[in-house]
């Protein structure tokens, strides 16, 4: 009989590296989750993502991000918006149908990411979009925003539409989460910024030129995706005074009830804007070990060759 050897202690994040990329990410993506929860207010149409870190006493709840639906009269001037945007359809094309299932290739091509060169960081990129993928679709069932279509059978999106509800759109929850962790992944981040950040913004108008969001939609992803992706980074890393993330859907129009676009040049840190909203608390996440051991495996694959 061969030698037993049972490794310990218990819980060691280095024996990730001993296993399956499938069990690896099974195990990540639950603790990515772990101590998540939502809370809804009826009566002011509002629902929040929260966090308690359950490893640490005593517990403390998080709020993270607070999302206030449109209401009826935003989406109605929304609609002219989604019919306008539809002449890019055939610049655009091909371009929105590649980004149906994946954007990877795009914001991928930015920063050089390749599958033989950064394993670690693409297993990293898979928890990132699981975790958007979950926390969006738990905030589209809640609010339950009907799809352009729903309004106006002269919309005709040149793709079917999801089976889910519109708002906040999930491709720009997504694109956000990921350039906000990418970003702070790389170690000149600062470097790629701005050219990541539109990137994100053409994949979140894209959905809009398909026919199959409206631009408060995107406007919401983007909030949303940039607070997933600095919680996700907390995770990883740890974190002190943990940002609170906003955003009304009932102020999205402009001062005589016009329909406002989608604007990555709006702040939405100053407060200014009406519907963003944003206010730093006191509030510590502690990172995970498990996460943090991907994050360094991760940000190794980054560092000048020797």
């Amino acid at each position: 009989m061969l030698p037993i050897n049972l490794p310990t202690p218990l819980d060691n994040p280095e024996r990730l590296s001993h296993w399956d990329v499938t069990p690896r990410l099974q195990v990540c993506g639950l603790e990515v989750l772990s101590g998540l929860h939502f809370n809804v207010d009826q009566s002011a149409k509002e629902m929040t993502l929260e966090f308690v870190n359950v490893t640490r006493k005593p517990l403390s709840n998080i709020k993270l991000v607070s999302l206030v639906r449109p209401d009826t009269d935003i989406f109605k001037q929304q609609l002219q918006l989604v019919a306008n945007y539809a002449h890019l359809r055939e610049d655009r094309g091909a371009e929105i149908l590649t980004q149906v299932p994946n954007q990877v290739a795009f914001w991928g091509s930015v920063i050089g990411l390749t599958s033989h060169r950064h394993k670690w960081t693409m297993e990293l990129v898979t928890l990132m979009l699981a975790l958007a993928g979950d926390v969006e679709m738990r905030f589209k069932h809640a609010f339950a925003c009907p799809r352009p279509v729903d309004l106006s059978p002269q919309i005709q999106p040149m793709i079917p539409t999801p089976g889910h509800a519109s708002w906040p759109s999930g491709h720009a929850t997504e694109a956000f989460t990921v350039i906000t962790v990418l970003l702070a992944l790389l170690p000149a981040g600062h470097q790629y910024k701005e050219q990541l950040q539109r990137l994100a913004a053409r994949i979140a108008v894209n959905r809009t030129v398909a026919g199959v969001h409206y631009p408060v939609d995107s406007a919401a992803g983007r909030l949303l995706g940039t607070a997933l992706g600095e919680f996700f980074v907390s995770r990883c890393q740890g974190a002190k005074n943990v940002a609170l993330w906003g955003f009304d859907g009932r102020k999205f129009e402009g001062k005589k009830a016009e329909p406002v676009d989608f604007d990555l040049r709006v702040s939405m840190t100053d407060n200014l804007s009406g519907y963003y909203q944003h206010k730093t608390t006191k509030h510590v996440i502690h990172k995970s070990p498990l996460l943090e051991f991907m994050w360094t495996k991760a940000a190794k694959e980054w560092q000048p060759l020797k």
